[in-house]
């Protein structure tokens, strides 16, 4: 009788650790600070509102609380300085422990830190981090929304990126505008899922007709700044199956890139003279490779099960594995 009431209580009781697997746990232990600071291992070290705001995701996904709260606090306290909601992007460690590198904001990671919030909200019954995220997106449309003849252009910062103006078509987060637009009842995030979509048909380039990294916006569109598909426009693809937004038509430039390179994935590719990279790519980038495969053939994804040397590629293990698990068929 006692053994059953306590089953019962602990039923009853909150979740209070977390239900990882070993990849998370390895990601935490080897790129996430004890004050919660997550290190670009990759990037001489700095930190960035994109790196927090990825794993405060995860952090959510894995039931992990703990970890999302050091993040979290570390976040707001190093990061959310600027005045308003938005988020200094760089953090530069130093013999002080480190400090501000560029106060300007990035967009993409400003998003993920409120849908992260948002989630924790959720899952933590949180109202708080809820409160949290209706400030971030309230700042988001204030400072960051720029029209077009395609519709709002989500910039990649306040500051910089005008003359043109440029844009960087990985920054739309699809995966998350459904969930803003209904915490945040604002008709933007339908709006910018429709002129997401409608930049990557009209901005495709080079020899497989790839988005790029940097998009420059004006009567024509053009690449600008690198003039690559790299490391940004990399996540396109993980964004549009996350989204279940990955129709054969949107997902044919990726295909026919990977097909054209089945020896070895190249993480960029030169949109200019389809000149590629000359290594092959970590294994985060073939768990994308992965997810959109098998989401066009149907059935349960298989990933890999190769170590990531660093941050970028083994947070975008993760979140293929999230995507996963989450997108719609």
């Amino acid at each position: 009788m006692i053994r059953r009431w306590l089953l019962a209580l602990a039923l009853l009781l909150p979740v209070t650790g977390h239900a990882g697997d070993a990849r998370w746990d390895d990601f935490v232990t080897r790129f996430v600070a004890a004050d919660g600071r997550v290190t670009d291992t990759g990037n001489g070290g700095i930190s960035h509102s994109e790196g927090q705001g990825y794993t405060l995701l995860l952090a959510v996904a894995q039931n992990d609380r703990a970890t999302f709260g050091r993040v979290w606090t570390w976040t707001r306290s190093r990061l959310q300085t600027r005045g308003d909601a938005l988020f200094s992007w760089q953090w530069k460690p130093d013999a002080d422990g480190g400090k501000v590198g560029d106060r300007n904001n990035a967009s993409d990671g400003d998003l993920l830190i409120a849908w992260a919030l948002l989630r924790g909200a959720q899952r933590w019954q949180q109202p708080g981090y809820r409160a949290e995220a209706l400030k971030i997106l309230a700042d988001v449309r204030g400072k960051l929304i720029k029209p077009s003849r395609f519709g709002p252009l989500l910039m990649p910062a306040e500051k910089g990126f005008d003359r043109g103006p440029v844009v960087n078509p990985s920054y739309w987060l699809f995966p998350a505008f459904a969930e803003f637009a209904r915490a945040d009842r604002a008709p933007v995030w339908a709006e910018l899922r429709q002129s997401g979509l409608a930049l990557l048909a009209a901005g495709r380039f080079g020899q497989w007709q790839l988005p790029p990294d940097w998009l420059q916006v004006s009567d024509t569109l053009a690449p600008a700044m690198s003039h690559q598909y790299g490391y940004n426009a990399l996540r396109v693809p993980l964004y549009l199956a996350w989204a279940g937004l990955d129709t054969p038509e949107r997902i044919a430039p990726f295909l026919a890139f990977w097909d054209a390179n089945t020896e070895r994935l190249p993480a960029w590719t030169d949109l200019g003279t389809n000149a590629v990279d000359p290594d092959s790519a970590q294994p985060g980038l073939y768990a994308i490779v992965a997810l959109v495969r098998q989401r066009q053939a149907g059935g349960t994804v298989r990933f890999g099960d190769g170590d990531n040397r660093d941050y970028y590629p083994a947070v975008l293990d993760l979140l293929s594995r999230q995507a996963a698990r989450e997108a719609r068929r």
